[in-house]
């Protein structure tokens, strides 16, 4: 087995949304200015039970936010990873015709659902350095992730936000 065979790892890829290794909490250097650009956080329908993101309304699991309603004039997403983030991502497509949507997902340029969303969104912030998640690993350390990250607008131009680290904004 080579050494970076664990990075091709399926059972990582296949873990449902309900799996305790899918809970990455955005941190607050992308979400503060985020709260800031949109006057507040109106729902984020995936999010641990201590709302981190404080939104008006939230859905944690048990809780299958991606079926339930979504409301608000406001939307934040950070869904689960994997495979798992393809639902979430076709519900922040349509959900944005109606709403301002916000969708952080992994930067891999060549995947359908990354590409998918580029073709619906209205703009795009692509993040320079792996996220800080905000989750401590056995060893103490924070966990981080394994990619770049992108923000995607649904109804919102991103243009005004100030994330650090933010190598493009492009309103498409």
């Amino acid at each position: 087995m080579s050494v970076a065979a664990h990075r091709f790892d399926n059972e990582k890829r296949r873990r449902p949304d309900s799996h305790a290794r899918q809970a990455m909490l955005t941190p607050g250097y992308v979400l503060e200015p985020i709260r800031e650009h949109l006057g507040g956080i109106g729902l984020d329908p995936c999010t641990e039970p201590d709302n981190p993101t404080r939104a008006d309304t939230f859905y944690c699991l048990p809780q299958d936010g991606c079926a339930l309603p979504w409301d608000a004039q406001t939307v934040f997403c950070n869904p689960p990873y994997g495979e798992a983030k393809d639902r979430w991502a076709a519900r922040c497509i349509t959900e944005g015709e109606h709403r301002k949507v916000l969708l952080l997902i992994p930067a891999h340029t060549e995947n359908r659902t990354l590409q998918r969303c580029l073709s619906a969104c209205t703009s795009a912030m692509f993040i320079k350095a792996r996220l800080r998640f905000g989750v401590l690993r056995d060893n103490g350390r924070q966990e981080a992730a394994s990619h770049g990250s992108v923000l995607l607008g649904f109804g919102v131009n991103l243009t005004g936000i100030a994330v650090p680290g933010v190598v493009m904004v492009r309103a498409i």
